[in-house]
């Protein structure tokens, strides 16, 4: 962690299949959130060994960041889905946004990342 960087502490609950990686994306504001294409600006892995709950910290610069995750039960590398595009696997993003038609905006998943103040996320896994 450099002098600039900030602690972020996330919590991810109902974790329900004990294999695979959570796969971690933090996306800054200039980013295009939410596309299939888009590459996050911090990104984390953290393998699954149980079911329940996971704690992971990431080290993120002062702020305004959306973060999206899926849980890779396979570990293919990719959000395994359905034949209307709806994810197979278990995902979440910040805010704990659940989408009903389409995938969240940067907005609907923003938090900010303060310097020198600890950050704590709790994201509930959906599907």
């Amino acid at each position: 962690m450099t002098a600039e960087e900030t602690a972020v502490t996330i919590e991810i609950t109902n974790v329900r299949h004990p294999k695979g990686t959570l796969r971690l994306g933090v996306f800054r504001a200039n980013n295009t959130f939410g596309s299939t294409y888009t590459k996050p600006d911090f990104g984390q892995m953290v393998a699954v060994t149980g079911k329940g709950a996971t704690r992971t910290v990431m080290n993120l610069p002062p702020g305004r960041y959306a973060l999206a995750l899926y849980h890779d039960m396979n570990d293919n590398w990719k959000l395994d889905k359905n034949f209307v595009g709806y994810p197979k696997e278990p995902f979440g993003f910040s805010n704990n946004y659940h989408p009903i038609f389409s995938g969240p905006g940067f907005e609907d998943c923003a938090f900010e990342v303060k310097a020198h103040e600890p950050s704590y996320l709790k994201i509930k896994l959906l599907n």
